[in-house]
């Protein structure tokens, strides 16, 4: 009796052990063919981290991208633009330079892969787009550094790329407080975290994953990145918070039309939707997770707002409507509100004309 108890007992526990793998492995295999639900982007703001290196403060813009940089996926030039810097330019060349934020940068994809380079490749060698993208950038800080880089790179248009996303939150705390601030910020307490372990693995494993998301959104209000999170979906979800929203971003559009007629560059804006307005099965679960009303949905007008906030002589393009055409090819990151690589190539695809009628029209 003895001697069988003792093969019992890790006969039962390597049982156990293979119906636990088969359970997980079963569950990762079936979140990974659903589709996403919504607020999965929240894993962004709780589990990833920037490398600051690629970044320096900034006086004027309170953060510029460092020049030189060279980490894997991602390099930089000595004017402190994504990429590697370019040659002579030629006499027939145009130039167009790529402003905006988080979107245009692309820190998710390599050098090769983001729009501004599909671009550049796709319009031919008399055609060079520069990503001049940088991180959590309002329409304001777009434009100053435009103002400096265009005369650098010998620029004959730029492109800005707005993110309704959050540019009109962006764009309304900068006018209440522009620059480098002059003292630190208050100390906010940190919000709980998880175990470094599972941080690490949830980059690879959905159900990890999944369990990170609802511990963030169960603890959201201790959370102040969670609340940062709401504040980007409210103007979604809350016309009057939108309208309150709308004045400094018509403000900073004027300047950024009177920064093109000063410097003499051709001028366009492209307007880029969050996932849950290219994929609205994500809305129900996303304004739930946020305490939202998902019968106060307005998914058209943040993006309405935008286009009537550019002036009349700059051309805008809506990529809402050739994202959605092809949203079945996931152009978001799950666990990210970024774009994939798919999102930057259907993003260069829209844009192909629409900058070669740019550089093109007299």
């Amino acid at each position: 009796m003895t001697r069988t108890s003792r093969f019992k007992l890790p006969s039962r526990a390597i049982l156990s052990a293979a119906g636990l793998l088969f359970a997980v492995v079963l569950a990762e295999g079936i979140l990974r063919a659903i589709p996403p639900l919504g607020p999965e982007f929240i894993l962004a703001g709780t589990t990833h981290s920037i490398d600051n290196s690629i970044f320096q403060d900034d006086v004027g813009l309170r953060v510029v991208l460092a020049p030189n940089v060279e980490t894997e996926g991602f390099t930089t030039n000595g004017w402190g633009i994504r990429g590697q810097k370019a040659g002579p330019k030629f006499a027939d060349a145009k130039r167009v330079l790529a402003i905006g934020d988080s979107f245009t940068l692309g820190l998710q994809v390599t050098d090769e892969q983001t729009f501004s380079a599909l671009l550049s490749s796709s319009l031919g060698p008399k055609i060079q787009v520069f990503n001049a993208g940088v991180p959590g950038y309002g329409t304001e800080q777009a434009t100053q550094l435009m103002k400096r880089l265009a005369p650098e790179i010998q620029a004959d248009a730029a492109l800005l790329t707005v993110y309704t996303g959050n540019d009109f939150r962006d764009n309304h705390k900068w006018a209440q407080s522009p620059g480098l601030p002059t003292e630190p910020p208050p100390v906010q307490a940190p919000p709980p975290q998880p175990p470094q372990w599972m941080s690490k693995l949830s980059k690879y494993s959905r159900v990890i994953s999944t369990y990170l998301m609802y511990s963030a959104l169960r603890n959201r209000e201790k959370d102040f990145r969670m609340e940062e999170f709401k504040d980007e979906i409210l103007p979604f979800a809350d016309r009057d918070h939108l309208n309150q929203l709308g004045p400094p971003t018509r403000t900073a559009m004027e300047r950024f039309w009177n920064a093109c007629n000063q410097i003499g560059l051709r001028c366009a804006v492209a307007i880029v939707p969050p996932a849950f307005v290219v994929h609205p099965d994500r809305v129900k679960r996303t304004f739930e997770a946020f305490g939202l009303d998902v019968a106060k949905a307005q998914l058209e007008a943040p993006q309405s707002m935008m286009k009537r906030s550019v002036p009349k002589g700059i051309p805008v393009i809506d990529l809402t409507e050739a994202l959605q055409a092809r949203a079945d090819e996931r152009p978001y990151l799950v666990f990210d509100p970024h774009f994939s690589a798919v999102g930057h190539e259907i993003t260069a695809s829209a844009l192909t004309p629409f900058i070669q009628d740019l550089v093109t029209s007299q």
